[in-house]
């Protein structure tokens, strides 16, 4: 199964991922290419709205994976998510998320359902948080 996908959804103008396992250097960066690539075609479409990432399999990250997701971020916080759902198993997880992710207006869930009720539910402001 593959470290990473990523995904846009035009007419929600949504950023769907999911990332698995423990990354090195070359998985990294192929999922940067594609991470910007995605981020590139929900700007030409209108810009990204929204955001789902499932990290229910990713695991805790090195410090060296860490930079890089920061860099990453940093390098297109024009073009990010105004909102970030984020299914996280841990912790520690939720620590190094909130590390790469500590500008953007994200919650982290525990569960799908709850992710996507806050992410589209009527009462986007609110919602069970893990």
């Amino acid at each position: 199964m593959k470290a990473f996908e990523v995904s846009t959804e035009i007419p929600l103008k949504l950023l769907r991922m999911t990332l698995r396992g423990f990354w090195d250097r070359p998985t990294f960066d192929s999922f940067a290419a594609e991470f910007e690539h995605a981020l590139q075609i929900l700007h030409r479409a209108g810009g990204c709205e929204a955001a789902i990432v499932d990290g229910r399999e990713f695991a805790v990250q090195s410090r060296d994976i860490l930079e890089r997701f920061e860099e990453v971020m940093r390098a297109n916080a024009p073009y990010l998510a105004k909102r970030t759902a984020s299914i996280i198993p841990t912790e520690l997880n939720r620590m190094q998320a909130k590390r790469v992710t500590e500008s953007l207006a994200r919650l982290d869930f525990t569960n799908m359902e709850d992710a996507e009720a806050w992410l589209f539910g009527d009462n986007a402001s609110t919602g069970r948080a893990a």
